[in-house]
């Protein structure tokens, strides 16, 4: 077998991967996966399932009766990024979903996805909650790097300036309150921006091919905790670094 990437849906039709060939014969003898799982990898055309791919020589299964599922897509039709059927993604947005992940109806209404026929976000005002409260924590949560090291740098700046001009502690408290705010207050346009420069990026190194776009996207996006807690580990010591400098 070849060593290339495969991706794989998993018992809640998530894309998973990518992982050599091995690997699935692998999870297949695990009972993790079945001959009935449908994978995918760059060249192909459609998502099939695994006992309908030659390379990958696993037996055809026997036929099982099953009830029939009036809302269940056909395997063909298969698309990891796609949500329930009451709330389906259109062609337009598959790059924005394969992006955000599970959290992506939530972002479909702040972008106001369904308002543009043409699937180009338009950027919304509305609130968010996890960026007011978290600032530059939930920046690094939503892996947006840059952002997040450009946000605690300003706030950075305002300490030393608070420091050096020795404001109150209500002036104090009124900065924060305010930096907050303005972070839930951009911080669906700051996403959004985020999000169309990695698809430019993804569209960039696999022109026209959608589904690599889409798996590239999905490495890309998505949420990363062990993010968050190493820019507490940072945070916490350029705090104390700060104070050790400017204590008098």
């Amino acid at each position: 077998m070849s060593d290339t990437p495969w991706y794989y849906a998993d018992h809640q039709q998530q894309r998973q991967g990518p992982v050599p060939a091995t690997q699935l014969q692998q999870l297949l003898g695990q009972g993790q996966i079945t001959a009935d799982t449908l994978v995918w990898r760059q060249g192909m055309a459609q998502w099939q399932p695994l006992h309908g791919v030659a390379e990958l020589a696993v037996p055809v299964p026997t036929p099982v009766e099953r009830p029939q599922d009036p809302y269940a897509a056909p395997a063909s039709a298969f698309d990891p990024t796609a949500l329930p059927a009451q709330e389906p993604v259109a062609p337009g947005q598959q790059a924005y979903a394969a992006f955000v992940g599970r959290n992506f109806p939530v972002y479909r209404r702040k972008w106001r996805l369904d308002l543009t026929p043409d699937g180009v976000a338009a950027s919304t005002n509305a609130w968010n909650w996890p960026a007011f409260l978290f600032g530059a924590f939930w920046m690094l949560y939503r892996r947006m790097y840059a952002v997040a090291a450009m946000w605690i740098g300003a706030l950075t700046v305002l300490s030393i300036l608070e420091t050096l001009i020795d404001v109150s502690d209500n002036v104090s408290l009124v900065i924060t309150l305010g930096a907050s705010a303005a972070a839930g207050s951009v911080g669906n346009h700051l996403y959004l921006r985020h999000a169309q420069r990695m698809i430019a990026l993804a569209e960039a190194r696999h022109p026209g091919d959608a589904p690599a776009q889409h798996a590239a996207l999905a490495g890309l996006g998505g949420t990363r905790w062990s993010a968050v807690l190493v820019g507490m580990a940072v945070y916490i010591v350029v705090i104390g670094a700060l104070s050790f400098l400017l204590d008098p």
